[in-house]
């Protein structure tokens, strides 16, 4: 079913997804203004990264049961991901921003 790094950046990509749709419900709007993007992703990649990294691993251990290879592998990982806070932070800016423009077509 894939490699534990793909799973995990299947993960990510549904939380980011999620509280992208719940920032847009709390805060009625259908659409971030491309202008606000980036402190928005700021704001919430700050508050919510150590929420991200229990949801993941929690996650994975539903969804792996005997297989989950534990928490320091895990950890691990996740500490590669996110390495790098700036690196982050622009590829969720990207994924948002063409996200935003496709449904806009």
């Amino acid at each position: 079913m894939g490699t534990l790094e793909t799973r995990i950046t299947e993960l990510i990509q549904f939380y980011v997804k999620t509280n992208y749709e719940a920032y847009l419900t709390q805060h009625k709007l259908t659409c971030i203004e491309d202008n606000k993007v980036k402190s928005v992703v700021s704001q919430l990649y700050t508050e919510r990264r150590e929420h991200l990294k229990g949801f993941v691993k929690q996650s994975l251990k539903q969804m792996l049961g005997d297989d989950y290879p534990g928490d320091l592998v895990i950890l691990n990982i996740l500490m590669n991901v996110f390495e790098d806070d700036e690196y982050c932070i622009n590829r969720i800016v990207l994924e948002i921003r063409d996200y935003q423009n496709a449904t806009k077509s």
